[in-house]
């Protein structure tokens, strides 16, 4: 993925409407190409409202405003494999973010007890993974659809583990960072939500306490539209 879930820095167009860079920005949106030859685009409009919410340990701060959205689906072999999104807030274009699927993983052969002139796949042990590092960034990203709708979620932790308050539970272990996408677009009436949420473990000290705790906090942008596709919006 180009583009962190949880950057949402933005850059600045003086003057310029996004209805006037509509043809432009999907263009942009496509130019990224697809996966292979073979793959199809389908590029969609989103017109509909966001939302942010910014966690803190005596409440949430909680703002909205009208937006559009530019939506790339790539296809390939029956199924979408990549998801590229360009939003503008008013006369702000955001960073394009690209969500690629991840293949399925593939069971690895241990050679040692394979038997040989036989199916190994019956009779041998898949190799275990070694222990992740938890330091290490890690992420996660599924995207699904059928008849009704398309699915994304992408999940990516980075920072290391460490406890601290969750849900109000104290000790709890937790990465530093936990950000999340999800996306539901329905592929019926063209409702889209989409959702980008970050967990960050935060130091608060209390009145007369000696030290900071930890404490994990929630920040959230959401985003609800109605979608429509280019050739539909532009004419």
């Amino acid at each position: 993925m180009k583009q962190s879930a949880a950057s949402w820095k933005a850059t600045r167009l003086p003057g310029v409407r996004p209805a006037v860079t509509l043809a432009v920005a999907v263009m942009a949106a496509l130019a990224a190409g697809p996966v292979s030859a073979s793959a199809k685009s389908v590029a969609l409009i989103c017109d509909g409202e966001y939302r942010t919410m910014t966690g803190a340990i005596e409440g949430s701060a909680e703002t909205s405003f009208p937006g559009t959205m530019h939506v790339a689906l790539v296809e390939q072999d029956g199924s979408f494999v990549e998801i590229r999104l360009q939003a503008y807030e008013g006369e702000t274009r955001m960073p394009v973010q690209q969500y690629l699927a991840m293949p399925e993983p593939m069971s690895v052969i241990d050679a040692d007890t394979a038997p040989t002139g036989q199916m190994a796949g019956k009779t041998a042990r898949a190799v275990q993974p070694a222990p992740a590092d938890e330091t290490v960034p890690s992420s996660k990203i599924h995207i699904d659809a059928n008849a009704t709708e398309v699915v994304l979620h992408q999940t990516t932790e980075t920072g290391p583990m460490m406890r601290a308050r969750v849900d109000g539970k104290p000790l709890v272990p937790t990465r530093e960072s936990v950000a999340t996408v999800d996306m539901r677009l329905n592929r019926i009436n063209g409702e889209l939500s989409l959702v980008w949420g970050e967990h960050r473990v935060r130091n608060h000290k209390l009145p007369g306490a000696i030290r900071a705790s930890k404490v994990r906090l929630r920040d959230e942008k959401a985003f609800d539209a109605t979608c429509k596709p280019v050739r539909q919006r532009a004419f």
